[in-house]
């Protein structure tokens, strides 16, 4: 067994006289009072402590803190404007990107989609069961989400005997 910490033997005596002696109703919070009447409770705040300096923040981090802001506000603003376009879809903001989840019912619904973006000619990335398209919205990076986009894509390739390299 290690040698024994003063401080642990001072609060348990501290801690035995406020049980024995204490006058409130409630031992537990006599005990914690006289814990902190001796200072032996650690502060709410660390950087409270006298010579104990709160570090300054760094320029990266202020200023992905205003980019995720930024983001917020284009994602709250946008919520307005996605209620009146087709399909299903939901608005998120995070890590300074906004992300734009779509169910279209059909390719012409997804045309929309890219075009109220301005991104009507720009190539999604595939994965399978979605088309992701990256572009900026608002000023801020965005992210549009088409689920089921690519099957879409497959059957109307497959209508025309196009070959495609988007896996449906």
């Amino acid at each position: 067994m290690s040698a024994p910490n003063p401080a642990v033997a001072r609060a348990a005596r501290i801690i035995a006289a406020a049980i024995v002696h204490g006058t409130g109703s409630d031992p537990a919070l006599d005990a914690a009072q006289a814990l902190a009447d001796e200072r032996l409770l650690a502060p709410a705040d660390p950087f409270a402590v006298p010579g104990r300096n709160r570090p300054e923040r760094s320029p990266a981090a202020v200023a992905a803190l205003a980019e995720c802001r930024r983001a917020k506000n284009v994602a709250d603003s946008a919520r307005l404007i996605v209620d009146r376009l087709p399909g299903d879809a939901t608005v998120e903001a995070a890590g300074g990107e906004v992300s734009f989840v779509v169910h279209p019912q059909s390719l012409t619904a997804w045309k929309e989609w890219l075009h109220m973006f301005g991104v009507g000619d720009a190539r999604g990335d595939s994965t399978g069961a979605t088309m992701i398209v990256r572009c900026t919205y608002g000023g801020v990076r965005a992210r549009i989400v088409g689920v089921g986009v690519p099957a879409m894509y497959g059957a109307m390739h497959e209508r025309t005997g196009r070959r495609t390299a988007v896996r449906p």
